[in-house]
């Protein structure tokens, strides 16, 4: 027999963990600024969808072996993208779509740009809630965004070469498929599509490294989050007087409200996935000031650099600072060309350590002289100079500059730091001892 007072109580912790993660969830959604962000990324839809599909049929029109897949793709997504209401949209577009590839040179490269445009602000949009500042630069972004426009559409066409293979050859298999696993296969084929699409936005649009586990389970999420808002959306349409009240022009706002709760639902996903990976790591949140956890992040990239390695974002997490205090200091760190950002998301050593004092760090962060005076406690994974820094807080006099003018590279070699400390005036030795 169960114990039911035992199942309340193994039951209740997960049930706070789990409304304490949506309630943080749902802090971050509004700090982000999501509901701004989605509304502004719905009125920029509605400029780039026009040059998106042009784009896309010109791609199209190049290779004719894809003669006719542009028109089968845009039915495919809108029977599986738009709800009902979105076949006037589609003629709308269509219309509108032809209309642009009839235009000159110059306005075939106007509507280029606003596509370009519409892409560089999602990645802005993901890069904020990440805590990313630094967007992509120069050929990196240039790179990606001709893969979205261009090798993207001839993806999409493969697939649907592919899925239209797969309907052909479920006509043979039925005959011999009496459990019916094909039909399941396909009903649920449309579902496998939009996760793969929103795990691939989430792992690959932030400026930053994304756990590809944690995008999965993200995209998986937003992909039945966004199935539900079909159905939904397609009740209240059907049920509700929209029609009668604007007539012909009842698809506009349709149209408009269902772009927004789909940028809100994939916003959504990116703080979920976001939020996932910051409590994914063991010390999710960092118990050193600015200062401290600054050094210990240097001292990472110090030892990868020795050997060849680049730094993860869990690396610096593992070493006992938090993602956000992290994701912070990796702004400042890369405003100041202290480290860089790898095209593969990882981060390597910009900086000569040597040319790099105690005081750099400290201004860098906006340490206060209090801070340097203060000496944490030790702490496992802290490397042997946090005994060399406590050695100097006890040097401090009336100029703090000259007493942490040792560098990062001295501070970080405990037998330099040796010799340094027995260049020091003879009171000040004795005073640290």
């Amino acid at each position: 027999m169960w114990d039911i007072a035992k199942v309340k109580a193994s039951i209740k912790p997960f049930v706070f963990a789990l409304g304490r993660f949506f309630g943080n969830l749902y802090k971050e959604f509004v700090e982000k600024g999501c509901q701004k962000s989605a509304a502004a990324l719905t009125y920029m839809s509605l400029f780039a969808m026009v040059p998106l599909m042009a784009v896309f049929y010109s791609m199209f029109s190049m290779f004719p072996a894809f003669d006719g897949v542009a028109q089968q793709l845009q039915d495919m997504i809108f029977s599986h993208f738009v709800p009902e209401t979105g076949s006037e949209v589609q003629q709308y577009l269509a219309n509108f779509s032809q209309q642009a590839r009839n235009l000159s040179a110059a306005g075939a490269g106007l509507l280029v740009v606003t596509a370009y445009l519409m892409l560089t602000n999602i990645e802005k949009t993901f890069n904020a809630i990440w805590g990313v500042k630094a967007a992509r630069r120069g050929i990196t972004s240039f790179l990606l965004y001709w893969a979205v426009l261009t090798i993207g559409p001839l993806l999409l066409g493969a697939g649907l070469a592919m899925s239209t293979y797969l309907l052909s050859l479920k006509i043979i298999v039925n005959e011999y498929d009496a459990l019916g696993v094909t039909n399941l296969f396909f009903s649920y084929l449309p579902l496998f599509t939009t996760s793969a699409a929103f795990t691939l936005l989430f792992a690959a649009v932030p400026n930053c490294r994304v756990p590809i586990k944690f995008a999965l389970i993200g995209g998986i999420l937003t992909a039945v989050c966004f199935e539900l808002l079909k159905i939904g959306f397609g009740w209240v349409v059907a049920n509700s007087s929209f029609s009668q009240i604007y007539g012909a022009f009842a698809v506009v706002p349709l149209f408009l409200l269902w772009v927004n709760l789909l940028w809100m639902i994939i916003l959504g996903g990116a703080v979920f996935v976001r939020t996932l990976a910051e409590r994914g790591y063991a010390h999710s949140s960092s118990r050193y000031t600015d200062l401290m956890a600054v050094l210990q992040i240097l001292a990472i990239f110090k030892e990868k650099s020795r050997t060849g390695e680049s730094v993860t974002d869990g690396d610096c997490v593992r070493a006992g600072v938090g993602l956000v205090h992290w994701q912070q200091l990796r702004s400042k760190l890369t405003e100041k060309n202290w480290i860089a950002v790898t095209d593969s998301g990882f981060y390597v050593l910009c900086r000569d350590l040597s040319d790099v004092t105690v005081w750099d760090a400290a201004c860098l962060v906006g340490a206060t002289l209090a801070e340097l005076e203060k000496t944490p406690r030790k702490r496992s994974r802290d490397g042997e100079w946090r005994e060399e820094f406590s050695k100097r807080k006890d040097l401090l006099a009336d100029d703090a500059k000259a007493h942490y003018g040792i560098s990062l590279q001295a501070l970080f070699s405990p037998q330099q730091v040796e010799e340094l400390l027995e260049e020091l005036p003879e009171e000040q030795s004795e005073k640290s001892e």
